[in-house]
């Protein structure tokens, strides 16, 4: 596919970051379902949904964009407010099924690894929505601080700080079971 650049952030011709608006897509598609789906707990359809509504409002919202930005990290933002905002309009039900690593594992231990993995799916479904965030921004996602810190309009030392907790919570919660 051959991907057209403009000198800019974006322009009145359909482009966001120097990139078409199918190239956005492309290769940006990825990394923003990963994150709609752990958010949405899972669920395929949710994240499908909240995946092309990210896409849409960045569509939408391309002026915003800044050139030499991170891209990436503008759409994850984009997701993770969307996201935040769908919670706050309708309260569905806490994430549960957010991983599926047990796929990956031995035949001998996927048992009690298919057990371990709905411990830890549960615990994060039970972590505060903004600590989610940041756990899986950081954990799924692979971005730093500074990173989620963009993504989620906060500081990086906030981040962090969020990250700790989340993680405190799920040692506690999965104290003694794993």
């Amino acid at each position: 596919m051959r991907i057209e650049r403009s000198a800019g952030g974006d322009d009145d011709s359909g482009r966001v970051g120097g990139l078409a608006y199918d190239a956005l897509v492309d290769r940006n598609w990825e990394s923003v379902y990963r994150l709609a789906y752990h958010l949405c707990g899972g669920r395929v359809h949710d994240a499908q949904d909240l995946a092309q509504e990210t896409f849409l409002k960045a569509i939408a919202a391309r002026a915003s964009f800044k050139a030499g930005t991170n891209l990436r990290a503008w759409l994850l933002r984009i997701a993770s407010n969307a996201f935040l905002d769908q919670r706050r309009r309708k309260r569905p039900k806490l994430a549960g099924e957010a991983l599926d690593l047990t796929a990956a594992m031995p035949a001998a231990d996927r048992a009690e690894g298919q057990e371990t993995m709905a411990l830890l799916r549960a615990a994060i479904g039970e972590l505060e929505e903004t600590q989610r965030a940041v756990f899986l921004l950081r954990t799924q996602e692979e971005m730093s601080f500074r990173q989620i810190a963009e993504t989620l309009a906060t500081t990086e030392e906030t981040a962090r700080w969020h990250m700790m907790q989340a993680r405190r919570r799920l040692m506690k919660r999965l104290e003694g079971r794993v």
